[in-house]
């Protein structure tokens, strides 16, 4: 059998196929991985339950309010006493696969195109599950479908959380207003069914998000005051996330004391998909965040990124199909521990009233 030659992905040498570990493997997915994810980066790593038998979860307390002071006491009287109140978030964590298959015709002929390629991209589809998964939970995202008849939908009021994005599944939306909840169908359908997404409790509860001030376009004001919101919850933003096709209007208005990424990434490591600061904001862009929709996140409060077991995998021969097959498995999973962590801004995009 011929050999592979060298691989780009780190820890992969020439070698012979069979001797192509699933450990190997596994490693160069993950290092493809970790170089893509976007949201998922800003939670903190755990292993608490890693290698354990039976707990497939993990509670984190969360301090609430209670904890008071006195002022102009009297000489010689007490003050009643005061504590902090507890919550926890329980990370139940979630299995997670791969398989890779290689036809052995494939890798006789093109042994180092095939697994590089096939390693690739399995690395990016990994990550690109665990940033939805990160990224449904930072946002605190719902799915819910409705149907559309008369273009008048008022179920996601701002108390249950404003609409992140709005899909049909047949017909074409004319607008839709991301904070009442109001879409309109085009006038030619009586009707249409809407895949809408929306931010649930964590986001509404302490009305933690700002309609933008002109429909269809994000300002610099509407990121302040997002950040704002999470400030007056004595909270410390530092990161905000939105889609690239977002960021034009903030480099080219001249309020914005904007600097690029490649002004300073000599002064220390830059996050994944970093493309510049802005009112001490560090700016992550990524074509998987919604457009129209900036997050604003208290990284050092958001959550955690619960591990119990890496991506680890096996190797099985197949020769009923003369294939090779790699399998893989991973438990994990993200729990945000801090409800006044992030900020949102809506309405910035093109369907918004």
């Amino acid at each position: 059998m011929k050999e592979v030659e060298e691989l780009a992905e780190p820890g992969l040498g020439t070698v012979s196929v069979t001797a192509i570990t699933p450990k190997v493997i596994s490693s160069a997915i993950q290092e493809v991985a970790r170089g893509e994810r976007v949201y998922a980066q800003f939670f903190r790593d755990n292993r608490d339950i890693m290698g354990q038998g039976t707990p497939h979860e993990i509670s984190f307390p969360k301090k609430g309010l209670g904890v008071s002071a006195s002022w102009d006491v009297a000489e010689g009287t007490s003050i009643a006493a005061s504590k902090a109140t507890y919550d926890a978030t329980t990370v139940r964590v979630k299995k997670a696969g791969i398989r890779i298959q290689f036809n052995n015709e494939a890798l006789e002929s093109a042994m180092r195109d095939v697994i590089a390629d096939h390693i690739y991209e399995a690395g990016e589809v990994y990550a690109e599950l665990l940033d939805d998964v990160a990224k449904t939970v930072m946002l605190d995202l719902l799915t819910e479908t409705a149907t559309i008849t008369t273009g008048s939908l008022t179920t996601f009021s701002t108390t249950t959380g404003p609409i992140v994005s709005a899909v049909p599944q047949t017909g074409t939306l004319s607008k839709v207003d991301f904070s009442t909840g109001v879409i309109t169908i085009s006038a030619s359908l009586a009707l249409d069914t809407v895949d809408i997404v929306y931010a649930g409790s964590s986001i509404a509860a302490a009305s933690l998000w700002v309609d933008v001030a002109t429909a269809t376009t994000i300002v610099a004001k509407d990121v302040l005051l997002a950040r704002d919101k999470i400030i007056a919850q004595n909270r410390h933003p530092s990161v905000c996330i939105m889609n690239d096709s977002d960021i034009p209007e903030f480099i080219y208005d001249t309020k914005v004391k904007w600097l690029d990424a490649w002004a300073y990434r000599g002064q220390g490591p830059l996050l994944n998909a970093e493309v510049g600061r802005m009112f001490g904001l560090r700016v992550v862009t990524t074509t998987r965040a919604p457009e129209g929709v900036v997050a604003v996140i208290d990284t050092d409060r958001l959550g955690y990124h619960v591990h119990k077991r890496n991506l680890t995998g096996v190797r099985e021969d197949k020769p009923e199909y003369d294939q090779v097959w790699y399998h893989y498995w991973s438990e994990e999973n993200f729990g945000k521990t801090d409800d006044f962590s992030v900020g949102l801004v809506i309405g910035g995009h093109s369907l918004a009233v």
